[in-house]
């Protein structure tokens, strides 16, 4: 939702239905580099450290990174370098978000119907 309010504002776009999301469900059977103590990686706003932190692993080999959301508590997060680290993955459950003009307001799920506001 974070990313797809930012595209919305610099679209100026009006309210409405705006985007269909699907989640894609696939494992990972490797080792991931926890990058949650380094400094920086975990701010919200300002990924500098963090494409540092990726791109110094990735060109020493690493297969990806693992760290805490920084959006959602108690959520994780997954970056991966290499396509065969993740299974070919399969849909999961399908989006819609609500775009009100100013921020992502509702999500609609398809497969139930149920609308649930953003908080």
């Amino acid at each position: 939702i974070h990313h797809h309010q930012k595209f919305m504002r610099a679209t100026n776009e009006g309210p409405g239905w705006t985007a269909d999301f699907r989640v894609l469900i696939g494992s990972v059977d490797r080792d991931l580099d926890d990058v949650n103590a380094v400094p920086g990686v975990l701010d919200p706003d300002d990924y500098t450290a963090s494409q540092a932190e990726g791109r110094a692993l990735r060109a020493a080999g690493s297969d990806g990174l693992v760290w805490n959301s920084v959006r959602m508590p108690g959520g994780g997060c997954i970056g991966i370098f290499w396509p065969d680290v993740i299974t070919i993955p399969v849909q999961g459950r399908h989006y819609s978000y609500h775009w009100d003009g100013a921020r992502v307001d509702f999500v609609r799920q398809h497969d139930t119907g149920k609308v649930l506001a953003v908080t």
